[in-house]
């Protein structure tokens, strides 16, 4: 909603459209001798048509998420973490103060959580307050939503695992699905949620068609992350051999026969195995750095090792 100049009169004049009471409204106004006076009058009735805007933040993000075409985990995900961390959820979006928003922003350092999630669930919050300002004409307060820096323990290496801390930790895996799991990830280099979707008939052969991923039974099938993420693999015939019982299964997921396993087990099961061996602590996610790390070291060729990761670029898989 820019400001004009009225050549021929030599003043200044504005339009402003906002929102009231679910209305769009628009006003004209002339005969501003300076562009700072038609500025200032624009911010004013913004921010008077918003005084006749009262909606709840809980209901203002719901439908940001529809507008953005959010999808079902990523909504979850987000409302979770909001309604969990952020005290004025069920407050009107026009009452949620910048003071108070500076003051729930800064006793977010003392709640234990890492810098990358709180800055996450920031990034969250401010999203709503931006999509309120732009489609109400609200006072945009979530300019002051800042994110922290990432402290050295932020910005840490990856952890990775050699080919024999890995056998040392496999040991104590109980044999069946999740032992048969965690080797595939470790020598496919895999993501955990494209092997939660693998089936049966992805797999022909030695070769493995990796184009779908699961994070959560309950929520189906759900596309992988970038489009270069989908591929064909080669599994090497000890991993392959280790797969041939879940295979012959009538069941059709390769790792949890009618269902794929449930993630919060798959976690448990995975650092219950650390504790037990004494490897290292890793992430679950580290398996895969681990197989790309141990591809290279050896020689490998930095575009094939991308192409195995399903990597978009191989800066990625050099940084």
């Amino acid at each position: 909603m820019p400001v004009y100049k009225d050549k021929q009169r030599g003043t200044w004049y504005v339009r402003v459209s906002c929102t009231v009471n679910g209305k769009r409204t628009q006003t004209c106004k002339r005969g501003f001798a300076t562009k700072k006076e038609a500025l200032k009058w624009e911010s004013e009735q913004i921010s008077s048509g918003a005084k006749h805007v009262s909606m709840s933040f809980d209901k203002m993000l719901k439908e940001q998420l529809m507008f953005i075409n959010s999808s079902k985990t990523s909504t979850d995900m987000k409302i979770s973490w909001i309604t969990k961390h952020f005290p004025y959820y069920n407050d009107p979006i026009e009452k949620i103060t910048k003071p108070k928003l500076i003051q729930w922003r800064n006793s977010l350092a003392d709640s234990g959580l890492a810098t990358r999630t709180i800055n996450r669930g920031l990034s969250y919050v401010k999203a709503v307050f931006t999509y309120a300002a732009n489609v109400y004409g609200i006072q945009n307060n979530g300019v002051v939503i800042n994110s922290y820096k990432l402290k050295k323990e932020d910005k840490a290496e990856m952890e990775v695992w050699t080919i024999e801390e890995f056998n040392q930790f496999i040991e104590a895996v109980p044999a069946g699905y999740y032992k048969a799991y965690f080797t595939y990830l470790f020598w496919t280099g895999c993501r955990r949620s494209e092997a939660l979707a693998l089936c049966k008939d992805d797999i022909k052969g030695n070769q493995v068609r990796i184009w779908r991923s699961i994070k959560h039974f309950k929520n189906g099938f759900l596309p992988l992350k970038t489009d270069t993420s989908e591929r064909v693999i080669t599994v090497d015939s000890k991993t392959l051999a280790l797969l041939k019982p879940c295979i012959r299964k009538a069941d059709p997921f390769v790792f949890g026969g009618d269902r794929s396993l449930p993630i919060t087990v798959v976690q448990t099961v995975f650092a219950d195995a650390i504790k037990k061996s004494g490897v290292k602590r890793i992430r679950i996610h580290d398996l895969r750095h681990s197989h790309g790390t141990m591809l290279l070291n050896n020689g490998a060729n930095i575009i094939a090792v991308s192409k195995r990761l399903g990597h978009s670029n191989i800066a990625i898989t050099m940084k």
